[in-house]
């Protein structure tokens, strides 16, 4: 049983209507002529299906007294008229109803209209319902989001507008993606969009140089898959700023230079105290080869007492400090020391460099 509002001028038809719907089984909850009058009803009895007349009498017709309720109530409208001219379907179509009946109407048409136009609502709402709990999901979610379709920046969530710098979505939105990507990384960004799209797969992580709203540059890890968003087929971005990860490796990568570019002797040692890496200028001061995998003691005399780091459980020298090497050659060296232990605080890896002058 459903319950059913009509609006209708004509008072016979109503009384037809109102006989109908007893004999199918549904509550008819209120009727009135009025376009006005029926906003204000259907506020209070919540039908489940409307029955709206398009021409009314007063101010209001039966589209616009449809409009003005659906901004008040989630309620479908079925219209109900002898009107089939164009202009009046036209109206009707974009106003989004749930059925056109034309007069005169029999019992098991209206019956029909009725079932459909509730099922067919509450399979809406339900949509409509998954699509918020969605929106809120990635609006709330911890990672920067951004849907993008035909090339287009369609929403993002609060975390995406810090991808592009910015606290107004209105700098970002309806614009294309590709105004925000470093010539760098631009057929490398365009060509994972567009194969997205086209072979429906996720995004493996791939890093992007990428533009903020201002013009500055930074590095993003992104990922991603294809999702339908709004009714329409589009691909949504996850961003993560490695920006602080780049400049780390390029750092890195000088320190690295400093390192083993020169022509002082260096160790990198493993836990164990075997040399996990030297440069080659070391190899020729030992004279004897690559010493990759060969255990430090086995390059040194025998009195270098600092090496029992790596077989007492306790540090017994400090994170840095400066040590005396006496090569196999008995050539002495002094190294500056480094420790670095692992999120246990145990021994992880020993650097020594030969101190510079």
């Amino acid at each position: 049983m459903r319950k059913i509002f009509i609006v209708e001028d004509d008072r016979f038809i109503t009384a037809i209507f109102t006989m109908f719907l007893r004999d199918l089984g549904h509550e008819l909850v209120g009727k009135t002529s009025s376009g006005k009058e029926a906003i204000e009803m259907c506020k209070e009895l919540k039908p489940d299906v409307i029955l709206m007349d398009i021409h009314l009498d007063g101010d209001l017709d039966g589209i616009q007294t449809a409009e003005m309720l659906k901004r008040e109530i989630e309620v479908p409208i079925i219209y109900i008229s002898s009107d089939t001219t164009s202009p009046v379907i036209e109206r009707a179509i974009v106003s989004n109803s749930y059925g056109y009946l034309v007069k005169p109407i029999n019992k098991k048409e209206l019956g029909i209209s009725i079932d459909l136009a509730y099922f067919k609502h509450k399979v809406d709402l339900e949509q409509k319902e998954r699509e918020q709990g969605y929106r809120e999901f990635i609006s709330d979610s911890p990672m920067a989001i951004v849907v993008v379709n035909e090339g287009k920046i369609t929403y993002l969530n609060r975390l995406g507008l810090d991808v592009f710098r910015t606290h107004y979505i209105e700098d970002v939105m309806g614009l294309p993606i590709k105004n925000f990507v470093a010539e760098k990384s631009m057929d490398e960004f365009c060509e994972i969009l567009e194969s997205t799209m086209t072979d429906d797969k996720r995004i493996k992580p791939f890093l992007a140089k990428m533009k903020s709203v201002h013009g500055d540059y930074y590095w993003a890890e992104i990922t991603g898959s294809k999702v339908k968003f709004n009714n329409r087929q589009s691909v949504q971005l996850l961003f993560r700023d490695v920006s602080e990860r780049k400049s780390s490796e390029r750092r890195n990568k000088v320190y690295e230079k400093a390192l083993f570019d020169r022509e002082k002797a260096c160790f990198v040692l493993n836990h164990r105290g075997e040399v996990t890496r030297s440069n080659n200028y070391t190899e020729k001061l030992l004279d004897q080869g690559t010493i990759d995998g060969a255990k430090l003691e086995t390059l040194l005399a025998d009195n270098n007492e600092w090496l029992s780091i790596f077989s007492s459980k306790e540090t017994i020298i400090e994170d840095q400090q400066k040590v005396v090497a006496i090569l196999k050659n008995d050539q002495e060296i002094e190294f500056d020391l480094f420790l670095m232990n692992d999120v246990n605080g145990e021994l992880h890896e020993v650097i020594l460099t030969e101190k510079c002058e």
